[in-house]
């Protein structure tokens, strides 16, 4: 009878075992699925199926310069050169891009500027900054004042809104659990103070 319990014990320690790896390898894969591939992104479409327009092996920084570089340095090069799948060289106006895709990191282009995304995912953040700008060969120096909000990025639809707590709710309100836990904060600073984490959230377990 001993021998038989110890055997029952024997396997359910192994099953809670399994049980665990199993979990943590779905996480895992999860973590895969929500992480965006490197390239430079045309269009919003292709961001959404997670597909570069261009990889890092069809740009071109320089007919010069054949060191190697980043997605960001060729980003940011006056013009803006790569070779098609016949090995056509091509040009393309940068007004034209989405943004880049560099260590699964988003970089979303938007008034002649690159905006880092903080955290990605379903639904993204990023602080669109733009410095101050003088001009020095005017009469007078003038100086504009320097710009910078907090947005969210909701990828199904490649909507641009502030990053505030009604517009979490609203971002999150498909995940029913996260959405009446969020609500659920007694005050606005609260919501505030933890909105971060809901999105960071949603990302665990919403793939795209």
């Amino acid at each position: 009878m001993k021998t038989f319990s110890g055997l029952i014990t024997v396997l359910i320690f192994y099953s809670v075992q399994a049980f665990s790896q199993g979990s943590a390898l779905m996480k895992e894969d999860a973590v895969q699925v929500n992480k965006f591939n490197d390239g430079v992104y045309f269009t919003l479409t292709d961001l959404q199926h997670n597909t570069p327009t261009v990889t890092k092996d069809h740009l071109i920084k320089s007919y010069y310069d054949q060191s190697d570089f980043s997605i960001g340095q060729w980003a940011t090069t006056q013009n803006l050169f790569y070779t098609a799948k016949d090995e056509h060289k091509l040009k393309v106006n940068r007004d034209s891009l989405w943004g880049y895709v560099e260590n699964g990191t988003p970089y979303i282009y938007l008034n002649d500027r690159f905006h880092r995304f903080s955290t990605a995912g379903a639904i993204s953040v990023f602080t669109e900054s733009y410095p101050n700008i003088k001009a020095g060969l005017a009469p007078v120096v003038t100086e504009a004042r320097s710009s910078s909000v907090i947005n969210l990025f909701i990828l199904s639809t490649g909507k641009i809104v502030e990053f505030t707590p009604e517009n979490v709710a609203d971002a999150i309100e498909g995940n029913e659990q996260l959405y009446k836990e969020f609500n659920a904060l007694k005050s606005w600073k609260q919501k505030r103070k933890k909105m971060y984490r809901f999105v960071e959230r949603y990302n665990e377990t919403e793939a795209f």
